[in-house]
């Protein structure tokens, strides 16, 4: 049994005669009625009751009806991951990222993803920057995107800068940083720090406060939602609080290092390095980048 056999048994069953089923395939009503009989001969049974031009299903016919179109979408996925896998393209893969970046930018990405590689399987873990060079060391991943601090990806091979994000400090209107004509770094210490936290051979820590007031949270979205309840001051990646800054939630305080940099890379498995969908990726993550 052919999957060409059931394509045209199917088209057979849509239109009821062999002459429109010859047209959707585009191929000849002799090729189409030869491969109906192969069919009908190796099942043994017949399919179709024929009246004049018209085909009506047999009662056996009917019965397979469903099992034929799964054939058939079976057979389609299996061409699917063939030419999938002949295109270079990942079948599976694993990703950790930080929140660097807003949650609906990383949806639409995926989408895309899926869209243009609708075979590709992918998993994503979120984790602070620190951890994500360890989850690619460990093979835990396939591939970070984040904040990476440069100590950490220093001696791999495979590590891409994408962009230089800019950081900003930031607190909320009503935060009494926010009133002061000019920050000093006295008064960043008088106040609630708000950074990251990590794990460091399993201990939660807090990523280089700068004072010993501090809170600390596993993701930058959890941070800039406490700096926007009041709850003290932060450095935050820009694309996180661009929305934020332009409609007043939060506000850039002024403090002489207020803005700066910090890049955000790709770090990628040796089994990764280069692959269809990875290169893909990166890619798309660099031209949303290029407006910050």
């Amino acid at each position: 049994m052919r999957t060409s056999q059931i394509e045209i048994f199917l088209a057979i069953v849509r239109h009821g005669t062999v002459a429109a089923a010859a047209r959707e395939l585009g191929r000849s009503r002799t090729t189409v009625s030869t491969a109906l009989a192969a069919l009908e001969d190796e099942l043994g049974v017949e399919l179709f009751e024929r009246s004049g031009n018209q085909l009506h299903l047999t009662p056996i016919g009917g019965a397979i009806v469903t099992d034929c179109r799964r054939l058939e979408q079976v057979a389609a996925q299996i061409r699917s991951r063939c030419v999938h896998h002949l295109s270079g393209a990942e079948s599976v893969l694993r990703i950790a990222r930080d929140d660097s970046l807003p949650e609906p930018v990383w949806r639409a990405i995926l989408r895309r993803l899926k869209a243009r590689f609708p075979v590709t399987s992918v998993s994503v873990y979120l984790a602070p920057p620190r951890e994500l060079a360890p989850l690619v060391e460990r093979q835990a991943v396939d591939v970070a995107y984040g904040l990476i601090p440069e100590l950490l990806s220093e001696g791999y091979q495979w590590f891409r800068e994408l962009a230089d994000v800019g950081m900003v400090t930031v607190a909320a209107p009503g935060h009494p940083l926010s009133s002061l004509p000019r920050v000093e770094q006295d008064d960043l210490v008088n106040h609630t720090e708000i950074t990251l936290a990590y794990l460091d051979n399993d201990l939660l820590v807090a990523e280089s406060p700068e004072t010993a007031n501090f809170l600390a949270f596993t993701q930058y979205e959890l941070i800039r939602d406490a700096v926007i309840d009041g709850a003290g001051w932060a450095d935050l990646p820009l694309p996180l609080v661009a929305d934020a800054l332009r409609d007043g939630t939060l506000q850039a305080i002024r403090h002489r290092s207020a803005h700066w940099w910090k890049t955000f890379s790709a770090l990628e498995s040796e089994q990764a390095q280069g692959g269809a969908v990875v290169t893909w990726l990166a890619n798309e993550l660099e031209e949303y980048l290029r407006q910050y």
